[in-house]
């Protein structure tokens, strides 16, 4: 583990703890315990310094949803071999556990595979909750992806998303599937957050483990996500919806698929068990982990040692589905 990483790990627990503290005393509303998680729609300085400054930005409105399209500015430095005119388009899909994030938070990720790639980026703004219930953010980012395909191939189109946004992946696949509409040539997931029933192991077993993320906090944003803020609401089976907990769809059909995921955090099992049905389907996939990590590292892109190692492997799946040498 980096020392970079350690001391991050380390303020990332305190974090969690004091977070922890708070919800036990502000339980009125699901806005008041939501509010305690969420990061600010505001960029933090760090990004806008060390990643946003290497990439352009565009506001602009896909299907009438607000998206950010990020391109790499003509002074960075491309890796050795790749191509300085890509074609190809990255659809991401930030996180947040649909009640949170912004387009902005995953620039280090997108700034990463811009060097490597050349590739432009378009990100999403879908509507978070829970002003936003299912499936209303999901239809959102199907009419965009809809939009895009008009001007941009499928098959040069690259789909990945962290935590929540990976659910939104696994589900936009799921639509475009039963509709029939050519989906993105690839997917990637990082630490993904597919089942809002939590029925896998780690739940338990990594509740200590995970510095970023508890069971709990997990809990209020699935009841966010399909209530909004109806706290008297148990109707629990919308949970087992495949659109909402996606480990209960059936994957058959989907692009070759990368994850990557932290073996210490509460998700870890919605990663395994999503690598397992996708072999079962027989849809090519590949799954890398680490340890002493933290949830949906791989974002950070180049900015820590086992984020950037994450890359590379994303990037070498990348080329060989893409057929790049």
């Amino acid at each position: 583990m980096s020392l970079k990483m350690e001391l991050t790990r380390k303020v990332l627990r305190i974090k969690k703890n004091a977070d922890a503290k708070k919800a036990d005393i502000i339980s009125n509303s699901i806005y008041d315990v939501l509010e305690i998680n969420n990061k600010s729609r505001n960029v933090p300085n760090g990004i806008k310094r060390f990643a946003m400054r290497e990439l352009t930005t565009e506001h602009t409105y896909i299907a009438n949803v607000h998206c950010l399209q990020f391109k790499p500015r003509l002074k960075l430095k491309f890796y050795k071999d790749t191509p300085k005119d890509s074609d190809l388009l990255y659809f991401y899909i930030h996180g947040g556990g649909f009640v949170g994030g912004f387009p902005e938070q995953g620039t280090y990720l997108i700034k990463a595979l811009s060097q490597r790639f050349g590739l432009s980026t378009i990100a999403v703004d879908y509507t978070l909750s829970p002003e936003a219930v299912f499936p209303y953010s999901l239809n959102q980012i199907v009419n965009v992806y809809k939009e895009i395909i008009k001007t941009h191939s499928p098959k040069k189109i690259i789909l990945g998303g962290e935590s929540a946004g990976g659910n939104f992946c696994i589900a936009l696949l799921l639509k475009l599937r039963e509709e029939h509409i050519p989906m993105p040539k690839m997917c990637f997931l990082a630490s993904p957050y597919l089942d809002l029933t939590q029925s896998g192991e780690s739940y338990v077993t990594c509740a200590e483990s995970d510095v970023s993320l508890s069971k709990k906090q997990l809990e209020y944003m699935a009841r966010g996500y399909i209530f909004g803020n109806d706290l008297t609401n148990n109707n629990l089976e919308k949970l087992y919806n495949p659109l909402v907990s996606t480990i209960y769809a059936d994957l058959k059909g989907l692009p070759p698929t990368f994850i990557n995921v932290c073996e210490d955090e509460v998700l870890y099992s919605d990663s395994l068990t999503c690598y397992r049905q996708l072999k079962e389907a027989h849809v090519r996939t590949k799954l890398v982990t680490n340890k002493n990590c933290f949830h949906a590292y791989m974002i950070l892109g180049d900015f820590f040692e086992e984020s950037s190692l994450a890359t590379d492997e994303l990037s070498k799946f990348i080329k060989s589905v893409f057929k790049i040498k």
